[in-house]
């Protein structure tokens, strides 16, 4: 009998990522789960965890911006320890357990929603990144070339590397983590020796009144925070898959997560703050830490939205039919760089806010399928016309119901991103219980469930 389409794209998502993308992950290549926590620390101190801090810090304030930091650290780590234990009990990628979920065509369109989300988060990254190059060639050598052309410049290498190194530099990320996070904190602490504690906590009434801030509300403050690491929590299974236990789930959560996602923050808005700056590389200047702040941060930048690109480029090679790893790469890194050319990293807020709003409902739906329904048998989809209508509504509906509250500042919780959660899971599970008194329950199984 001749593969499907969906097979034959299973199998090039494979080839191209050499990591059991469409497979369980072998019980003898499980690792210690301190090892993938690192990893998600690693993720949250980045350039643009400190800018989203920085922002935090000038639209806050420092007391309330911290509250936002620990509320919207306990909902990514509400929402990623399930997320994390499904990967774990599987062992699948999230590629697949989306497509257990929605089906082979309706996975095709998460996926898809899922790279230009991927596609922002790189656009954004590379905007700071050209950001961060110009501002220290200034420093040096003033005079040179405006920022756009650091900005595609950086692109190009990061395309080039994510099409022909990206596998001599994987490990890069891991290895900058540790000295990004010790950087942070040392900032964070000579900061703290410049200004007094009371100023401190009262310098963004100075910025806003200067128009340089503006002053948003707690609630949209903890879904930029759960908007910042959203995206991790949904692809948590492409993670905790290599993980041995559920308690190897619960400390790389509560670790990468929470502690980390949250203490990155809160160190960064303390020397914007201090020094009245955004951009990183500005306050670590003033605190005579140029040339060592540029390697760090270039280097964990750089190597950072490779990842970024190539996850972009692996989703789309889902969704997307007879085109090359290589040419999809390159059409996102043009979209991509197209898109921190109009400065989208200008807007981070918003597009945390907004990220904070759509993207949970792809995790509650098949969280719900997972634990609610109990289809926790089920396996890889190879029917090319499977679709399952219900999660998609359940996901179409939640995030659109979380907008408008937004928006419409009718959210009953305060923070939306808990709503279009909610109501995704409801949605889903409720339809499904109509379809299986109706008589249509149709199961997402395996051939060998099948049998």
């Amino acid at each position: 009998m001749a593969d499907s389409a969906w097979a034959r794209a299973l199998r090039r998502l494979d080839a191209v990522s050499g990591a059991h993308a469409t497979s369980a992950v072998p019980l003898d290549q499980l690792v210690p789960g301190y090892r993938i926590a690192l990893i998600c620390i690693g993720i949250a101190f980045t350039l643009t965890g400190l800018y989203t801090g920085s922002e935090l810090a000038t639209s806050l304030g420092l007391d309330v911006g911290v509250r936002a930091v620990v509320l919207g650290s306990l909902v990514l780590t509400v929402m990623s320890v399930p997320a994390a234990i499904v990967g774990a009990r599987t062992h699948l990628s999230t590629y697949m357990i989306v497509a257990r979920v929605f089906g082979a065509q309706g996975s095709r369109v998460i996926n898809l929603v899922l790279a230009i989300v991927l596609l922002g988060w790189y656009a954004v990254t590379a905007e700071l990144f050209g950001r961060t190059c110009f501002l220290t060639a200034g420093l040096l050598l003033p005079g040179g070339p405006p920022q756009w052309v650091y900005t595609v410049g950086c692109s190009v290498l990061v395309v080039a590397t994510t099409i022909f190194g990206f596998r001599a530099i994987d490990k890069l990320p891991l290895a900058a983590a540790p000295l990004l996070v010790a950087l942070t904190a040392f900032v964070a602490w000579r900061s703290l020796g410049s200004v007094p504690w009371e100023q401190l906590r009262a310098v963004p009434a100075n910025i806003a009144a200067a128009g340089a801030g503006a002053a948003v509300d707690l609630g949209t403050g903890i879904s930029a925070v759960v908007g910042g690491l959203i995206v991790q929590v949904v692809l948590m299974p492409d993670m905790t898959r290599y993980s041995r236990s559920t308690l190897d789930c619960a400390v790389i959560c509560i670790a990468g997560n929470g502690i980390g996602g949250g203490g990155a923050l809160v160190l960064a808005m303390i020397p914007a703050l201090a020094f009245h700056e955004l951009d990183p590389m500005k306050y670590m200047a003033l605190l005579g830490l140029t040339g060592l702040s540029f390697l760090v941060l270039v280097v964990s930048t750089w190597t950072i939205n490779a990842v970024n690109l190539y996850s972009t480029g692996l989703v789309t090679a889902t969704a997307v039919k007879g085109t090359s790893y290589g040419r999809i790469v390159i059409a996102c890194g043009c979209a991509g760089t197209a898109l921190s050319l109009i400065g989208v990293a200008d807007r981070l807020i918003d597009f945390l806010v907004l990220l904070g709003v759509v993207v949970p409902p792809i995790a509650a739906v098949y969280l719900t399928d997972f634990f609610v329904l109990g289809r926790q048998d089920a396996g890889v989809i190879t029917d090319d016309g499977a679709t399952n209508i219900n999660a998609l509504l359940a996901c179409f509906l939640g995030g659109l119901l979380g907008v408008l509250a937004f928006e419409t500042n009718t959210s009953v919780t305060g923070v939306p991103s808990i709503e279009s959660f909610v109501l995704s899971a409801s949605l889903y599970a409720g339809a499904e219980w109509l379809r299986r008194r109706a008589g249509r329950d149709r199961l997402w199984r395996s051939a060998l469930a099948a049998q």
